[in-house]
């Protein structure tokens, strides 16, 4: 789990099961992009907020505005886990466009900020696309 932001942190379906690492790290709520939850379930004291999405071309358009919405509203109050199955695609473009539109920053900007934070960020160009639309549609 790696903070790319003040508050905003990525990470896997693994590290959205580790109560202790949440707690030392200050989160107070879970954005789940996966279909599954961690094994041992989402530790008790935080909210989740499920918006399941799929890595790649078939991603919904509104599911992915849905999860940039979950964080932008959240960001402010809480400490944020944007989560997927390994922490790479689904969750880094998210975090990047919520962080983009939360900061007033550009999202190429914002995309180099979260890889230069996070060694596993590979987000697969369909995401990188849709992240470009709800950008574009919300600044």
């Amino acid at each position: 789990m790696d903070e790319v932001a003040s508050g905003l942190f990525i990470g896997t379906v693994a590290d959205a099961g580790d109560g202790e690492r949440l707690r030392r790290r200050g989160v107070g709520v879970i954005v789940s992009l996966t279909y599954g939850d961690p094994d041992g379930g989402y530790p008790d004291g935080v909210t989740v907020v499920d918006v399941p999405m799929v890595d790649g071309p078939r991603n919904d358009l509104a599911a992915f505005g849905r999860a940039v919405t979950a964080v932008t509203s959240r960001l402010d109050d809480y400490g944020v886990l944007v989560h997927c199955s390994a922490g790479a695609s689904r969750s880094p473009a998210v975090a990047a466009t919520a962080l983009a539109l939360s900061e007033g920053i550009g999202l190429d900007d914002a995309f180099r900020r979260v890889a230069a934070a996070r060694d596993a960020v590979d987000p697969h160009d369909a995401l990188v696309r849709r992240a470009a639309s709800v950008y574009v549609d919300r600044r």
